[in-house]
């Protein structure tokens, strides 16, 4: 179970909306959509942060777990904030940086589990699969911005298609993975290891999709819940970070 703390502050936001909402409707929404999206961010960054310091993990780390949220934030803020509305040039900038730090993340969390479940001739595959999907990714900028396209060779296409859905496995795997890894290997709340297990496999959910030629649309209300999703999300990592923290604090010395 999360803390009483976590709980009583879920209440005391759930209140806050549901009051505040009726009064102005459209303008609480999106106010409630920002902040929560926003807080969520700034959770996943620092928790992201804490985990690594936690595990004596490398900076880099720390680092490639925060990138989403990072990218997430400054395309949020140039798009939401600035006069520059939504360029193409943009938006295309941000989707390049969004894939490569996904897989940035992707990394470093096949690292922690390699970390906590030692070396593997699989974790090399895996991370062969991803620096594949990086490359990908460069080669599909490179042609786009060149103008020339690829997609119409069979080859490439398959390829591509192969190469994007096995990178898409090892990078919600990973983080399933390495979220359940430390919650057991450290005895941190099972809560968080359930929340951001949940998460990522949405995520797997909604990242496959588009590959398949399946009826029907993945999202819906979700498109609006996904702030609370992100919230949720964010303080379980928090969680998962603190607690990490606090079990390689040193003991004061007492001095005799």
């Amino acid at each position: 179970m999360p803390p009483l703390s976590y709980i009583i502050t879920a209440v005391v936001l759930a209140a806050g909306v549901a009051v505040s909402i009726p009064p102005t409707l459209g303008f609480s929404i999106l106010l409630w959509y920002w902040l929560f999206a926003a807080a969520g961010c700034i959770l996943v960054v620092a928790g992201a942060f804490k985990v690594a310091a936690g595990l004596s993990a490398p900076l880099w780390i720390g680092i490639a777990l925060a990138s989403p949220a990072l990218v997430w934030a400054a395309f949020t803020g140039v798009h939401e904030m600035t006069s520059y509305g939504y360029s193409p040039a943009i938006s295309l900038t941000f989707g390049l940086a969004t894939r490569f730090a996904h897989l940035a993340a992707a990394a470093g969390a096949l690292k922690l589990v390699e970390t906590l479940s030692g070396p593997h001739a699989a974790f090399r595959i895996g991370y062969w699969v991803l620096a594949a999907a990086a490359l990908l990714v460069g080669i599909s900028f490179l042609t786009y911005a060149m103008g020339l396209n690829f997609t119409k060779y069979a080859l490439y296409a398959t390829t591509a298609w192969a190469v994007t859905i096995a990178a898409t496995l090892v990078k919600y795997g990973a983080v399933i993975g390495a979220a359940v890894l430390i919650t057991m290997r450290r005895d941190i709340e099972r809560w968080t290891a359930v929340v951001i297990s949940l998460i990522g496999a949405y995520m797997l959910y909604k990242a496959l999709w588009p590959l398949f030629p399946v009826p029907g649309q993945p999202e819906g209300l979700m498109f609006w819940l996904w702030p609370v999703v992100m919230f949720v999300g964010g303080a379980a990592v928090w969680r998962m970070g603190s607690v990490l923290r606090g079990q390689v604090l040193p003991e004061p010395v007492v001095q005799g």
